[in-house]
This record gives C-alpha cells, structure tokens and sequence, in this order.
C-alpha cells in the first residue's frame, strides 16, 4: 500500500480506512509492538479512536491478539478510551481480552483502570466470561467448603463478626480442617453443620438444649454433638433440620434423634419432657427418608408415610379435637388426609405456619389452616419445594397473637432450572423470570421473608426480590387474554412474576445455598477449588546407587573410611557406621580391635564377605538377584570343589611331624575313620555359603532374603512361595553417637552432629568439602545459613530419602528446604518438597508460591501453580490477587490459560490478507521511532501510583545483617572461606561512571563530619555525572584565582519552565568573563551537599566556556525520564531481592570482620530522575 493514497487526517478522524489498516496492522504476527506503534503514530493522528468497519478500536484488537506493549502505548501515551464498546457484541477491551484468553493483558488493564463492572450485550461481565469458559462443580458434587456471611448476632457463624461478604468459615476449619460440609442449617439462635463423615457439629446459644453438647452455655466455635453408640455399627448423620428451639438429626440406619426446648411438644418423645440437652431417639419411626423442624412442629416422612406432631395449629394435617382439649400432638402421627397409597414423597417442605408436600406424580400439596390445598397437578419436573410465611390458629398460644404473620409462599425448581411460585395473594403456580438478560439456569434454591436465594448450575449464587405482579386491566384486556392458549399464557410476561436479582460476590463453585428464616445470616457450601492438574512422578530414589558407589570406590587411602576388614588375602576398607548401623556383631569385633590394624576375620571367603558387605550398605546384592549369575568371581567360587561335610568352606589342615613315615602317620588315625567311604565331592553353593555367613554375622535381615533362595548351575531361584522382599534403606541419624565426626553449625548458632560418611555418599556438595579440606583431621564444623530445623529437614532426607516429617509443617518451613535443596542440587529432596507444597495450594496463597517457585526454578510446582490458577481464574481475577505478579509469569499464565482451554484455543484473530507488508512498517518504524518508554512516561495513571511509592523505599544501608527464619534465599556459605578475605591481586577494569560513583563514596567515608556540614572535595583526575551543572546554574565562569581552597556549596536548583530553558541556552554562547559564581547556602543545613565543580580555567589566566549546549540538556532531561520510567516499572520484589543479596554478600565476604580492606556493597546507581508531573488522562 502507498502512503500517498492515505488521505490526510486530524485528531478527531473517523476514518474507517484508517481503522482498517490500523486492524490489519495489529493483526500481523511477525511485527514487534513498538513497530506497531511507530505504524499507528504515523499513519494517524486519531489512531486511539479510530474505528474500523466492524465498530473495533485499536485497543480492541490489540487486547484481543496480546500485544500487551501497544495496549499500555495505546493507553498512557495516546489516552485510549478503556471502557469503550466495539458495535458486534458490546465488548470492552478487558472483556475482549478475557474473550480470547489474554489473562496478562487482561490484567493491566485493570491495572490501568478499567471498568470491572461494565456489561456487554448478553448483560456478562468480563469476571462472567472467565466463569463461562472455566470449570463448573459437577452434578455430583455434594458437599465442598462452608462460606458464610452476615449479620451474625447470635455467633451462630462462628467467632467473627458481622460480614458483608462471603468468607470462609475459618471458626470451623480451625478446629476440623479435614472435614468436608455436607449440609448447613442456619436459624435464629444457633447453627447446625453436617459433614460428610457423618459428624455433626452445632455452634450458637445453648439455652434449652438446642446445641445438643449437653450445655446450655454458648458456644461460640462449632463443637461436635455425640450420638449413643449403636452395637452393629456407629450413627452417621445424614441430614439435619434446626428451628428456633430444636433440632432434629436423620441417621443413617433411618432413625431420628431430637433435643432442645419441648415448650411446644416438637421433640416427639413420650412422655414429653421439658428439654433434652443431648439427642434422643424418637422411637417407633423406621424407613425415614428426611425431617423438617419448624417452631411450632416437626415433620418427617418414608416414601409413602408423612408424619407430623407438635402444636396442632393449622400445619399439622390432623382436625383440632376440640373435645378433649388436645391442642398438642406429641408423638409422631400420620397425616391421613393426603392419600399416599398409589403415590410416594418427592420433596417436604416447611415453614412456621404450613407444611408442602410434592409427590412422584407431579402433585403439590399445602397443609395449611386445618386444610389439605392442592396448589399444582402432574407438574413431573418440580424435584424441589420451600415454602416460607403462612397463618396459624392465634386461639391455642398467646405466643401466636404477637407473631408477625407474613404472606404464605410455595417456590418449587424444574428439573430444568426454571423457577415456580405460588402465593395466597395469587393463588395460581405462575413462571419467575428475573430482570437479567443472560440465562440463568438455577440447581439449587431457598426461600425466606426477605426473598429468594438461589445457585445456578455455573457455581453462582444470587439474592432475589420477588416483585408484584402487575394488576389485570379493564374487562375487554381480561377477554382479550382470555383467548390465549395455555402454553402463551405460561410465556407471557405479563403473566410471570419478576424477580430482581442480585449476584453474590466471592461466589463461583456453589454447591447449595441457605439461610435463616428471616434473611439476616447466609450460608453457602462451594466446591472445592479446582485442582485440574497432577504432579509428575518423582524422580526414582538413588540412594541405594549412592551407598553401592560409597562401597566401590572406597580404597585404603580414602580419607572416610575408619576401618579395614582383611579377609584372606582382600582388604576391605568400609565405613564403621554403616556396619554398626546394619551388622552388630561385626560392630564387637570392631571394638575388640584395639589396635589400628586391619580387622582379620579367618576362616571366610573373600567374596562371599563382599556380597554380605553389599548387603549390608545396599539391602540387596548378586546373590539376591533371581537368574543367572553375572557376578565373574561368583561363578569362578561354583566351579570349586569342596567337601560335603565342610559345607562353610572351613578347610581342615593337619599338621605332620616332621620324620615320621607315612606308614606310622597312618596307624595313629582311627581305623574305624579309615575304613569310612571317602565323603562326596559337590560343587560350592555361593547361595548357601552366604546363608551361612548371615547366621555367624547374626545378620537377621539377609537371613530372612536367603532363606527361600537356592542356586542350580549359576542360577539363583526361588524354592517355593514369595521372594523376600527388603525394606528400603534407612539410617539413624541420632544412632551410634560415638561415630559422630562432623558438626554442622546453623544460623540459630545451633549445632547438630552427623556422619560424614552418609553425608558425603549422599551429596556430591558434602563429598567434594569432605574429601579437599579435612583429610582425616576428627573435628570438622561446616556452616549451614539456615535454621537448624532446615537442616534436621535436609539430613533426614540424606538419612532416610524420604520427607515423612515435614507433611504437617508450616509452609515457609518447605520454601526453606526447597531453597537449600536447590543450593545443593539435591533434585529428589527439591521435587518432594514441590509436592508438598502443591498439597497446600490455595486461593490465598497460589499468587504467592508461584513467584517463589518462578524464581528458584521449580517447575512441577510453578506448572502446578499455574494450572490452580487457571482452573480458578474468575476468582483469583475478583480479588486482584493477579495484580502483584511479574509480566513474565503472567504470560506463562496466559499461555497454559491458551493451551489448556480447548475453546479458548479455537479464538484466534488470524492476520488480514489486507495488511499492510512487513517492510513498510518496518520502514515507518526506522524513519519515525516511537520510544514506549518515553511516551509511557507522559501520562499520569493512577495505578502506578501504589507501585511508585513502594518502588521508592529502596534501601541503601551496608553492612546489614539478618538472622531472621523468614530470610528463605540465603546464598550458602561455604566453609572454605576464611574469616578475613585476603586482597585480590586481579585488577578490575571500571567503567567511568562506576569510578564515579566509587569516588563519591569515598568522599563521604573519608571527610570528617562537621557541625555545618562543609566540605573541600578532594582533586580528582576524572569528572563524575554529578560535577556538571545543573540546568539553573548560571553559565559564568570563575577565574584561577577562585579555583583554590574555597569551599563550593550546591545552589539550590528551581523547576525551569520551557523559554526559560531556551533562554539560558542561548545565554551560554555569551561569555561574561566578569561575573563570579555566587554560591547560595543550603536551606536544609541538616542534609549533605554534594560540590559543585567550578568550570576550569586555562594556565594563562582566560576562562574556559561551559561545555553543555542544547543538545546535551535534553539528552539529560531524556536520561532523567527514562530513569524514571524505569523506577517506577520496578517491583517491591525486586527490591527485597536486592536487600536480601546485599545482605548474604556482606556475609559471604565476612565484611565486618575485614581489617585490611573496606568492601562496599550498594546498589548501582541510576543518575538523575526526572521528576514525576502530572498529565491528564483524557485529551
């Protein structure tokens, strides 16, 4: 395309042209962003607004392909409208982005000030779309985590105070964090909660009994409510139901247990008591399917039998006997007025003045005012039914008379998530619609005075207002309606009821939903968070590798091994430790060897002592090994022959006296013994021998290998049965303290003592220090800048290979190990604490394991992170919990979000055919640059703000010193450094403006602090950034004269507007020889001044010219803006990473204790900084 056939525009152009060529231009995959905004700066001067013909901005396409840099351009250099709506589906920027799976751009465009709130066309907002395309709780799903909130009056959500939003109900969890909520009840005066486990626990007021603990105390976190103990098998609750006074308690095995205040007869228990302060079972009910409490009366059902007792004041289903007085229904009794015998219960539901019934064949009942109401026929999908209000015979308690009576309400859910409701204001089952446009699908639902609660299939829950139908209009309207059908009558709206919802904040994987009757206090069970990922396998243990290897490459002249075994003509040097650890009886032997001579142990074959040795350090050797033989020397013992009877390779040697002649030596023997058969001649059995070593050695483990083992012609096989298997190897740290031979001191200043010879198998680290420093000196101390726990944590792994201590120890306890793992590459230890601290992810605390496991390199756990937050993006998104992590990992996030989502995957904006060629906008970008950082600079966003002011508490103080357990990425300090570093002989080349800055500190440890802060700087040969002059200094020069022992003091620099600027430049080409420099005083006499430089003179008495023109201002000013730039992009993180590396240098090169020499260690400094200025976000 020519530039030429592009019509000129202005700041307000429309131009749909432009917005197409700027669309296609986004679009293209091989162009940098700053290409890009060097394009759009030039090929319009309206390319913020501009749209093109599908109603798309720039922004819009650039959130929607990525392009995170041209977004910010887009944004704080240009002043792009955030919130503005592209014309196909009413889409903002943040939503595009949420659209097509751009988490990182999604993100700072919430940063930058998006408007989170804002619908699109289907009435979702951007959080809705991460809902959308995210995880749903499974159908199956019933029970998860207990979420509460509200007003809380009576402590029956726990210890904490009222709440606005939901919160997890930390009271509960703090106790019994294993527990999973299956069922929540929530009233006036107290709570009831069932998990699944079949526990019960109840928190609140106590008065009566209601709790059921056997106090009436209140009980401010839930406690748990003991059942009698049944001899078949124990009680499992499985469902619960709470009024005002009572509860009641369904069993597993059908039974019903109650207690509580009995002021009504509402326990069911004859004769009826006053209270019952712990549960007690309701006799003569079997098959029961679920309970229902309400004040007044309780009510529970079979399949085809419905119960009631209590007050008979209208609810019951039973006629008053006026008669005999009976106002009360104490025991459980049939409700016969409903016939249950072709028909069974669906669903029971009921309130403080009715009870409603749903049947299998669709039929809705309401017992209500001595009255059986049937309010709906075959309705087959309604699988739920609540009912709140309802009106109570007032004549039987004076306690009725001062109720507040309320309207009677039946709401009943469809199978397919529809809402129906009936009124006694409007006796007919009409159709709810709700005043969002969306589809909301409902799962679950509850009902009370102030409302509706409901759960939607997505995980979300929602408070509804039932609105007023509206009244029927004149005659002629009613005829007119009267001629439609009933399926356009179900239809129309006029013939639905509104209900006006409002979402629930913090709400995503909602299971079910509840309250009290009143609406003050809210409960709701969600999900757990979504843990769609699996940790790879950890890499296979190597300790037995390490332990063989220990045994292989020892040899006499190894400065580990403590003793030698001479077993015929071998010598074996092995660790004391280990065959104390493993053979106890060659531990005697050991100490019985006063001597420092080899330990000879007659009578053994060499190699089958080597086998027993491989077993002791390995838990397995050649001869455990089912098949043939690959061991040379064992097969070489098989072909020798021994005697039957010497079976253990003990030979016999007889000695003969000299001059004795054969024929004397021989009628000295037995005569009986010389007539035996000379014994049979069988080939040696490796196998058997080494059997027989084991029982001498009372090694009780390679007894128990050997026993079903045998061997045939070079073939190990099993006798009969299953092969033995060995346990894994493991050693005893605190065993055998008197083969103790290294200290390893911790940063606590604790010591714990070890074996080296472990330590060194273990760890090539350990081998390496062992093996080049000590030699055989006795008392070695090595230093470890960790606590001792983290320690204890590392040589138990060294010990056992296992973390078996560590699954219930605090996290920054893990992120320690972890940190010290990755130091001394240990990669099994690394990756088990990976897996550990994957266990423990959630919600709080994902945002913070991932940037520690970014930056030490733990990938299975940064993955696994990773995916967390991706299964459970729509809430992470709600909380800004995203907002603190880098842009690098929030791309990794954006790229698994991409990869993982299938449907997210198929949302790609494919490069236009149309766009312009790669070469133009590379061109454009050559002749007209866009700088991002300088133009970023110009505006003035509020959501930098934070960032800057944190960025700015930078730390520049030395020498400091942290023995703090929170300190998790300590360097490790090696041994081999002594405590006062020589000097280094190397000379190392500086740059300029390092020696600058290395001069400055120089000044300020070398010049004497004085009361008025006066100071001569010292002739240096070189000048530094800070010598030359300020933009307001005056640009005069000073004489030779001048030049001497005169103290300068810096002028005190004023903010120069534009002409000023413009009219010292060109006063600088003017010489005023005559003017001496005038020197203010400072106006904080309190902070140190850093000189000015004076501009020199010539020898022969002229003045020099000040140096700076125009040119070299503004490329300073330039300077300062991107130092600024560059301050405020920097994280607080970044900046504790820095004082936490000046903190572990200091300690690596032991700077305290340094004589010789002064090591400083500071940050590099940037130079001058601009200062910040503030700049309108709309044009």
């Amino acid at each position: 395309m020519n530039f030429k056939d592009i019509p000129e525009c202005t700041e307000k152009c429309k131009s749909l042209t432009h917005g197409d060529i700027i669309t296609a231009a986004i679009s293209k995959r091989s162009i940098s962003d700053a290409e890009i905004c060097s394009y759009l700066n030039h090929i319009c001067k309206n390319c913020e607004g501009v749209q093109d013909s599908a109603g798309r901005t720039a922004l819009h396409v650039a959130s929607s392909c990525g392009r995170l840099e041209v977004v910010r351009w887009l944004v704080q250099s240009r002043h792009a409208d955030l919130n503005a709506r592209d014309k196909e589906s009413g889409y903002t920027a943040l939503q595009r982005s949420m659209f097509y799976g751009k988490i990182h751009v999604a993100v700072e465009l919430i940063k930058l000030g998006a408007n989170i709130s804002q619908l699109d066309h289907d009435s979702l907002l951007f959080l809705d779309h991460a809902m959308k395309d995210g995880m749903k709780p499974s159908l199956t799903d019933t029970d998860g985590e207990l979420y509460a909130w509200g007003s809380n009056t009576n402590h029956v959500l726990g210890p904490q105070q009222s709440r606005t939003l939901p919160e997890l109900f930390d009271g509960f969890y703090k106790e019994h964090p294993n527990e999973c909520v299956q069922q929540i009840c929530v009233d006036k005066f107290h709570s009831v909660i069932v998990a699944s486990s079949g526990k019960v626990f109840s928190c609140g007021h106590g008065q009566g009994g209601r709790l059921g603990i056997g106090t009436q105390q209140t009980i401010v976190t839930p406690k748990l409510i003991s059942f009698p103990e049944n001899n078949q098998e124990p009680l499992l609750c499985i469902n619960a139901s709470i009024s005002r006074d009572h509860s009641i308690f369904l069993m597993s095995d059908g039974s019903i247990f109650t207690c509580g205040l009995n002021t009504h007869h509402v326990l069911g228990i004859f004769p009826p008591p006053q209270e019952l302060l712990v549960p007690r079972q309701i006799k003569h009910l079997d098959g029961i399917q679920g309970v229902c409490a309400q004040r007044y009366h309780s009510v529970a059902w079979s399949q085809n039998n419905l119960y009631t007792w209590g007050l008979n004041a209208g609810q019951l289903g039973h006629k008053l006997n006026n008669e005999n007085g009976e106002k009360y229904v104490i025991s459980p009794r049939i409700v016969k007025i409903i016939n249950m015998n072709e028909n069974t219960i669906k669903s029971v539901a009921g309130s403080d003045g009715a009870t409603a019934v749903c049947t299998e064949k669709g039929d809705i009942y309401v017992l209500h005012e001595y009255q059986c109401r049937k309010i709906a026929s075959r309705q087959l999908n309604v699988i739920q039914v609540s009912i709140v209000g309802g009106k109570l015979d007032s004549s039987l308690d004076k306690d009725l008379k001062t109720n507040v009576k309320s309207e009677l309400k039946v709401l009943a859910l469809t199978n397919t998530g529809n809402l129906l409701l009936w009124q006694e204001s409007d006796p007919y089952l009409c159709r709810c619609i709700f005043t969002s446009n969306r589809a909301i699908i409902i799962r679950q639902m509850s009902i009370n005075t102030n409302g509706v609660l409901l759960v939607t299939f997505d995980g979300e829950g929602f408070q509804g207002i039932i609105k007023p139908r509206k009244k029927i209009g004149p005659i002629g309207v009613q005829e007119k309606k009267s001629t439609k059908s009933p399926f356009h009558k179900f239809l129309d709206k006029e013939d639905c009821i509104l209900v006006k919802l409002e979402k629930f904040p913090k709400i995503h994987r909602a299971i079910s939903i509840s309250s009290d009757s009143r609406g003050n206090d809210f409960c709701v069970i969600q999900a757990y968070p979504y843990t769609n990922y699996t940790f790879p396998e950890i890499t296979p243990s190597d300790m037995q590798l390490n332990l063989k290897l220990l045994l292989e490459e020892t040899d006499e002249y190894d400065i580990l091994h403590d003793v030698t075994f001479k077993v015929e003509k071998r010598k074996f040097p092995v660790h004391r430790y280990i065959v104390a650890s493993k053979c106890p009886y060659l531990e005697k032997i050991i100490e019985n060897n006063n001597s420092n001579e080899p330990v000879v142990l007659p009578n053994i074959n060499a190699d089958i002592f080597e086998q027993c040795l491989m077993f002791l350090y390995t838990n397995t050797c050649d001869l455990l090994r089912i098949g043939e033989l690959k061991n040379e020397r064992l097969k070489n013992l098989c072909d020798k022959k021994i005697d039957n009877k010497n079976d253990t390779e003990i030979e016999k040697q007889v000695e003969v006296e000299k001059d004795v002649s054969a024929f004397e030596y021989y009628n000295k023997i037995n005569p009986q013994q010389h007539k035996e058969k000379s014994p049979e001649i069988k080939a040696k059995n490796p196998v058997r021998m080494l059997h027989e070593l084991s029982k001498k050695f009372k090694c009780v483990d390679l007894q128990n290998a050997l026993s079903n083992l045998d061997m045939t012609k070079y073939t190990v096989k099993v006798k009969s049965g299953k092969l033995f298997k060995a346990k894994p190897i493991k050693f005893d740290m605190r065993s055998f303290p008197e083969h103790w031979d290294v200290v390893i001191k911790c940063r606590d200043d604790k010591i714990i003592k070890a074996h080296r010879c472990i330590m060194a198998a273990r760890l090539e680290y350990f081998a390496n220090m062992f093996s080049m420093r000590w030699g055989k000196s006795e008392n070695c101390e090595i230093t470890l800048p960790f606590p001792k726990s983290t320690a204890l944590a590392l040589l138990e792994y060294i010990y056992t290979d296992n973390l078996s201590g560590l699954e219930n120890k605090e996290m920054e306890h893990l992120f320690r190990v972890l940190i010290l793992a990755d130091q001394l590459f240990v990669i099994r230890l690394k990756e088990q604490c990976e897996w550990l601290l994957t266990n423990l992810l959630t919600l709080k605390n994902a945002t913070q394991i991932l940037p520690f496991a970014h930056m030490y390199n733990a990938q299975n756990l940064k993955l696994c992170c990773i995916k967390f937050i991706v299964g459970n993006l729509a809430p992470f998104l709600e909380s800004h919990a995203l907002e603190e992590l880098d842009e690098e990992i929030l791309l990794d996030i954006a790229e698994v979000y991409f990869n993982v989502k299938h449907e997210i995957s198929c949302r790609v904006i494919t490069p236009y055919s149309t766009a312009v060629a790669d070469e133009e906008i590379s061109l454009v970008h050559t002749q007209n640059p866009v700088d991002l950082e300088l133009e970023v600079e110009k505006s003035g966003k509020k959501s930098s703000q934070k960032r800057r002011s944190r960025t700015h508490k930078s730390s520049f103080s030395e020498k400091r010193t942290s023995e703090s357990d929170n300190n998790l990425d300590s360097i490790i300090q090696f041994p081999d450094i002594p405590e006062v570093i020589q000097e280094s002989k190397q000379t190392i080349e500086l740059s300029d403006r390092v020696k600058a800055i290395m001069r400055a500190q120089n000044k300020l440890y070398d010049e004497d602090i004085k009361c008025n802060f006066e100071k001569i700087g010292k002739n240096d040969s070189g000048t530094s950034f800070d010598d030359f002059p300020e933009l307001s200094s005056p640009p005069c020069n000073t004489a030779m004269g001048s030049l001497t022992k005169t103290p300068k003091n810096k002028v005190k620099m004023t903010k120069v507007s534009q002409k000023q600027r413009k009219r010292l430049s060109s006063q600088s080409d003017l010489n005023n020889p005559g003017s001496p420099v005038i020197s203010e005083s400072p106006k904080n006499p309190w902070k140190t001044i850093t000189n000015v430089t004076s501009p020199q003179s010539t020898p022969d008495g002229k003045n020099l010219t000040c140096k700076w023109g125009m040119g070299d201002i503004i490329s300073d000013e330039k300077k300062q803006k991107e130092n600024l730039v560059k301050l405020k992009s920097k994280l607080l993180f970044y900046t504790q990473v820095e004082d936490k590396a000046i903190d572990d240098l200091h300690k690596f090169y032991n700077t305290e204790n340094l004589s010789e020499e002064i090591i400083l260690i500071e940050r590099v400094s940037m130079g001058s900084i601009a200062s910040p200025t503030w700049v309108p976000r709309n044009k």
